[in-house]
């Protein structure tokens, strides 16, 4: 009897001690991470005692507002479907998204890591949120919004000469006017509308990889751009220049480039122009993927120009790579926002953009973007693609605008399409930039 009561008291006891674990690991260790998830339901409750900062555009145009309606602070967007995913959404039912989420505590006015605990001290006197301005273009973006049309896709417009992103475009939509009530279908809709395709969705990057192996084959002197290269399977196939390595026609020959090199330099390539890794530090983004390969696995990468291998990135991420080009080799990291500053207008001192990193030499960009404006056209000075995902083709076009002295650089996918039609949306965007665009 006095064993099976020790026994009785022995389970008891270790059962006290797991929960006072369990209940110390979510308290202590898990509690100041909860307190400022965007899901938080106490933070959203508190956060209904504060004016919420505003969302502007470039040119302080608004994009997000609060209004007091029944008792309850709500979010107003005026852009509606168009900035849906750069902006996000701020709701008390399913948290926060985008812009809305990363800038949360300026836009509450709270910089502290437990915004929870500042927020209860304040009592009775809540902060006024401070106002985020983007770098986004409201007019750039509705043009970019148009020129993709009802395809499903993304469009995104970077400045070279700041790395600022004028524009970042993701169809189909959503109107975070309705989120609340249109929730449960939205979830399960056709074309996943939720999805951020410019900075979360990643692509197998076909022949705009490309890029990556010129780049590369130059920098190493393995090439020059009047070198001749073989873009045929046959060897009776008459010989091209690598300056046209970058076209249709030519897919095979950035294989060969991409053979010669191997697999390791490849990958040292894609890394120092930002694969793999999040292309920008004020939103959450995407990674993409680059498979760990030496030589002797190189296929993984140097076949992926002809849609195949392990590598994906996003929209954005070769938007990025476009912009290394026209800054003369230097990687500059993108940003989405420019300032934090008062209601007023008055701006805090603070600084969102790492120093530019020099990866190649100028002259080796600047053949690069020679080649591009090889296999380009018009305004645009880029390289197309077609890729499949599953049984549908997808589309890409990235690109450096305009031809000659390029102050843009562009980036765009069209689900469901070649890349004529890619090319053919880059084209309105282009042509786009030259009125919005000073």
């Amino acid at each position: 009897m006095t064993r099976r009561v020790r026994i009785l008291l022995g389970i008891h006891l270790g059962l006290v001690v797991l929960l006072v674990s369990w209940v110390a690991y979510w308290q202590v260790v898990r509690g100041p991470e909860l307190a400022v998830h965007p899901g938080n339901p106490r933070l959203l409750l508190a956060e209904e005692r504060i004016q919420r900062g505003r969302v502007l555009d470039r040119k302080a145009r608004v994009l997000a507002y609060s209004v007091r309606r029944d008792g309850r602070t709500l979010r107003v967007y005026p852009g509606g479907e168009v900035f849906s995913h750069p902006v996000g959404y701020r709701s008390l039912l399913l948290g926060k998204a985008g812009l809305e989420a990363a800038w949360d505590a300026e836009l509450l006015g709270v910089f502290e890591r437990r915004a929870w605990e500042q927020l209860r001290r304040r009592g009775g006197r809540p902060p006024v949120g401070l106002d985020v301005v983007t770098t986004l273009d409201a007019e750039l973006q509705r043009a970019s919004w148009e020129a993709l049309g009802p395809r499903p896709g993304a469009v995104v417009v970077v400045e070279l000469r700041t790395g600022q992103v004028l524009a970042s475009v993701s169809r189909p939509g959503f109107d975070p006017n309705r989120l609340e009530q249109r929730w449960a279908e939205l979830r399960w809709a056709p074309g996943s509308p939720l999805v951020d395709r410019a900075s979360s969705k990643v692509y197998p990057p076909g022949r705009t990889f490309g890029i990556v192996v010129l780049s590369a084959a130059l920098s190493r002197g393995l090439v020059g751009l009047d070198s001749p290269v073989g873009c045929g399977n046959a060897a009776a196939v008459p010989a091209h220049l690598v300056r046209e390595v970058l076209t249709a026609g030519c897919t095979q020959g950035l294989v060969r480039l991409g053979e010669a090199l191997g697999g390791r330099i490849l990958r040292e390539m894609a890394e120092a122009f930002g694969l793999g890794q999040p292309p920008t530090g004020d939103v959450p983004a995407a990674a993409g993927q680059l498979p760990e390969v030496g030589d002797q696995l190189r296929d993984d990468l140097t076949h992926v120009v002809a849609g195949g291998g392990r590598v994906l990135a996003s929209p954005l991420q070769m938007a990025a790579v476009a912009a290394t080009l026209g800054r003369g080799g230097e990687r500059v990291e993108l940003r989405f926002v420019q300032r934090v500053q008062h209601a007023e207008g008055r701006a805090l001192e603070r600084t969102f953009q790492r120093a530019p990193v020099r990866i190649l030499a100028v002259e080796v960009a600047q053949a690069v973007v020679e080649a591009m404006r090889a296999s380009g056209g018009g305004l645009l000075a880029g390289v197309r693609g077609t890729v499949r995902v599953g049984p549908a083709p997808v589309g890409w076009f990235v690109a450096l605008t305009p031809t000659d002295l390029p102050r843009l650089a562009l980036a765009v996918v069209v689900e469901g399409a070649g890349e004529e039609v890619a090319w053919a949306v880059a084209g309105k965007v282009a042509q786009a930039t030259l009125r919005v665009v000073p």
